[in-house]
């Protein structure tokens, strides 16, 4: 089992400094932090192989320092996503730097403060980030909320459209609207056209899956409904530690519990194939 959708905390602030974007901290949000070693001890626990570590954004802006300094430490179980701010000049040497010299194994693109435009995805600036990763082969990472998801779905088409060699990993299903009852559950055109690219992947994690729990819905429907539309070789599963409540046992077993339905083929693809297709060239 590989888990493609994981955020560190270091217990180090004077080496990893945080940067939050929106310029404060939530209270007691470096308290106990989920370091890598101890993100290592509930992998073992829980039975999981790998992790990609995917930059903490809210925390620490567009330094990337923790993930790439832990994929490099132990580099048979992390591989490392930095986030790239799309809106700066220098985007696409932002892309060359963490993954040439820092080894990052992919690239993320997300809002990092609520109600700015797409600018952080699709401005000149980003594009040119986004040729330079496909340049590199690199996996870009993006993710949208609830707000932005249309908006940002019909600008990924287009910047598809325009590089349709990219690998792309959409996390947390989109934020489509999972609660939304049978027989799509939210997956809907916008996603879908984009999912014609063959480039695209989907990650399912702890953000629909703790909703859907919450609320007393069966995850199971829902993730073989995306298998079905996608593909299990372009489904992974992520836990999300840190970003969302609860503990890392309790989210592997929300994971295993939504793929129930799934074959043994598929489960075997969403647990670790995907994944390793796309990060697998980040492990050591």
């Amino acid at each position: 089992m590989f888990d493609s959708h994981a955020h560190i905390i270091a217990d180090d602030s004077a080496r990893y400094p945080p940067a939050p974007p929106s310029g404060s901290l939530k209270p007691g949000e470096l308290d106990n932090p989920m370091t890598a070693e101890r993100l290592l001890g509930d992998m073992d626990a829980a039975g999981v192989k790998r992790a990609v570590l995917v930059q903490r954004g809210s925390i620490y802006g567009f330094d990337s320092s923790y993930v790439c300094a832990s994929a490099a430490r132990y580099p048979d179980r992390f591989a490392a996503v930095c986030s790239i701010d799309g809106t700066a000049a220098d985007a696409d040497e932002a892309v060359r730097r963490w993954v040439g010299e820092f080894g990052a194994a992919g690239v993320r693109f997300m809002e990092l403060i609520k109600g700015s435009d797409l600018s952080w995805l699709a401005s000149p600036s980003a594009r040119k980030a986004w040729r330079t990763a496909a340049s590199l082969k690199t996996p870009v990472c993006v993710h949208f909320f609830p707000w932005n998801r249309l908006g940002g779905l019909a600008a990924l088409k287009e910047i598809l459209a325009e590089t349709p060699d990219l690998t792309v990993v959409i996390d947390h299903f989109s934020n489509m609207n999972t609660q939304s009852g049978a027989p799509d559950y939210g997956l809907d055109q916008p996603l879908m056209d984009v999912a014609a690219f063959p480039g695209v992947h989907v990650k399912f994690t702890t953000v629909p899956l703790g909703r859907l729990h919450d609320a007393g819905i069966d995850a199971a429907p829902i993730v073989a409904r995306v298998v079905e539309a996608f593909g299990a070789r372009r489904v992974m599963w992520g836990s999300d530690i840190t970003q969302s409540p609860g503990t890392y046992d309790h989210m592997v077993s929300l994971g295993r519990s939504a793929a129930a339905s799934l074959s043994e083929a598929d489960r075997a693809q969403v647990f670790e194939g995907a994944v390793q297709s796309v990060y697998g060239h980040g492990w050591r």
